[in-house]
C-alpha cells in the first residue's frame, strides 16, 4: 500500500481547450502560461463528441488539455474559472468565442470540472460557479460517472489525468 499522502483538498489545475484555429489555441496557452509553466499537455484529438459548439465555433473542432505546474486548494478553482471567462472574452471575434477554455482540478481521488451552469449533480462553490466531480479514482484508474462528458471518458483524457495525478503525488 502506498502511504504517500496529499493535503486534503489539494488539486492540480488543468485547462480543457476546444478550438478550431490553432493560432487562437496558442494564444490561450500563452495566457495560461502567465499563471505558471505548462508541465503536462495531452495530444490533440478531434472534438466530434457533440455539435454543441458548432454554431459558435464552426465545425472540425479540436480538443486538448494542458496542466500547469501549480497545486491549489480545490476552492480556488472558482478564481481560475472567472479568469478563463475573461480570456474567452478577450480572444472573441465579433462577440463569438474562438476558444472554449475550461479549468478543472485533478486530485488524488477525483477530477473536478467548474462551470457557470447549474444542474442536479453540481454544487455551488461561489461567485456564480459550480463544481462537478466528473471522474473518480478507483482500482488504479479514473472511472467515469453517469454524467461524465464523452471527451472526459476518452483514453486521451484518462491518460492525461493519470499523469497529472502522478505529478501531484510527487514531491
Amino acid at each position: 500500500m502506498d502511504n504517500t499522502k496529499i493535503l486534503p483538498g489539494l488539486t492540480k489545475i488543468f485547462f480543457g481547450l476546444i478550438y478550431r484555429n490553432l493560432e487562437q489555441c496558442e494564444k490561450t496557452i500563452e495566457l495560461i502560461k502567465s499563471l505558471a509553466p505548462i508541465d503536462i499537455e495531452s495530444n490533440e484529438i478531434p472534438f466530434d463528441f457533440t455539435d454543441y459548439y458548432n454554431e459558435e465555433f464552426g465545425s472540425l473542432l479540436k480538443r486538448k488539455w494542458v496542466s500547469i505546474d501549480k497545486k491549489i486548494p480545490e476552492n480556488e478553482l472558482v478564481h481560475f474559472k472567472q479568469t478563463s471567462i475573461e480570456w474567452e472574452k478577450e480572444l472573441a471575434i465579433d462577440n463569438k468565442r474562438t476558444v472554449n477554455c475550461d479549468p478543472g482540478g485533478i486530485s488524488e481521488s477525483r477530477v473536478v470540472l467548474v462551470t457557470t451552469k447549474n444542474y442536479s449533480h453540481r454544487i455551488y462553490i461561489g461567485n456564480g460557479i459550480y463544481g462537478e466531480v466528473t471522474l473518480i479514482y478507483k482500482d488504479k484508474n479514473f472511472k467515469p460517472l453517469e454524467w461524465t462528458y464523452p471527451d472526459y471518458r476518452s483514453n486521451t483524457f484518462i491518460q492525461f489525468a493519470l499523469r497529472c495525478r502522478e505529478n501531484l503525488r510527487s514531491p
